[in-house]
């Protein structure tokens, strides 16, 4: 890409003349050109948090955070398989109470996570503050499983993409501590989908076996009815919490009525309350976004953590400037 000096606002102007993505570059071959060598790799998205430990002492790249993205990382429960147990509200809720979500975020993401009570993140449209994420109560998530008939806990299959192994294997721990028996399959993203995505499904969704699918999403347009809820709850491909007849009411009074911001705002988090009084999720955070970046990138990430480059520049230190002075007749 090359910079548009022509561009009409002046306040605006690129600070960068010239910007090459690669995608051809695994990412794992990118963090260790980012950290070992200049002038091949400047900036690399979707750091993990343990990644991080390993920049600190590169002589080349920092880490970049980016505490108000829109990404959700949530667990989805598969009501649609057949003799699903989790249609029954209380043990959607056991699981919910099951979470150390304290100890999640130290050990999972290594700090590099904010708890959320719903779906909605921190920095998302529709975001309720006033709602309390479920607590860490595993004496009442017991009582909740003996009452929904499962004194010794029940067994369920766990699924999680490679990119979440680290977080599925702690909520996995977690679910054993307060009585569940659980079978975690760690799969690559395509396996992943093929078992979650209604349209691409390796088998009928009746005769999926998971139970619970932890997954990550970016609500890009920050539009929680459009994308998230949608999605994941209403006729969207990743639906396996079937019909919510409020949440769908909401909704639609949301997308077929013109209303100011606030009235919206007010809606959805009428929808996130009532999502997180059913436990229609395992609902577990919203990562903060990760960069690796040259130490002479000065890079400001943007909300939505897509690739725009809008306040970026670098410094007088960077490969490409000190290059640009040796090739300068004296």
């Amino acid at each position: 890409m090359e910079a548009n000096t022509a561009y009409w606002d002046p306040d605006r102007l690129p600070r960068l003349q010239r910007i090459v993505f690669d995608n051809t570059v695994s990412r794992r071959e990118a963090l260790e050109l980012v950290q070992t060598v200049e002038g091949r790799v400047d900036v690399v998205d979707g750091v993990r948090p343990l990644d991080t430990l390993r920049m600190a002492q590169s002589s080349f790249a920092k880490v970049v955070k980016n505490r108000g993205s829109l990404h959700t990382v949530f667990g989805q429960f598969n009501m649609r398989k057949a003799a699903s147990p989790w249609h029954d509200v209380r043990l959607r809720q056991a699981a919910n109470l099951a979470i150390n979500r304290e100890d999640f975020i130290r050990y999972a993401t290594k700090g590099n996570g904010i708890i959320i009570p719903a779906l909605v993140p921190e920095a998302g449209f529709g975001y309720d503050p006033a709602l309390a994420p479920y607590p860490f109560a595993s004496n009442r998530a017991r009582q909740l499983l003996k009452e929904a008939g499962y004194p010794h806990g029940p067994s369920l299959q766990l699924i999680a993409p490679e990119a979440l192994e680290v977080q599925a294997t702690v909520v996995s721990k977690m679910l054993e501590h307060v009585g569940f028996t659980v079978a975690l399959q760690v799969l690559d993203a395509v396996t992943f989908e093929r078992k979650t995505r209604l349209g691409d499904l390796d088998r009928p969704a009746e005769q999926q076996p998971w139970d619970i699918a932890v997954r990550s999403f970016l609500d890009w347009l920050n539009f929680p009815p459009w994308l998230l809820y949608h999605y994941f709850v209403l006729d969207g491909p990743y639906d396996w919490a079937l019909e919510q007849p409020l949440l769908r009411q909401l909704s639609d009074k949301i997308l077929q009525t013109a209303m100011a911001l606030e009235e919206q705002r007010a809606l959805i988090q009428q929808m996130e309350r009532h999502t997180h009084e059913q436990a229609y999720f395992l609902f577990l955070y919203s990562p903060i976004q990760l960069y690796a970046v040259n130490k002479a990138v000065e890079f400001v990430p943007h909300v939505t953590t897509l690739f725009l480059f809008t306040g970026s520049s670098v410094t007088d230190e960077h490969w490409s400037i000190r290059k640009q002075k040796a090739a300068m007749p004296e």
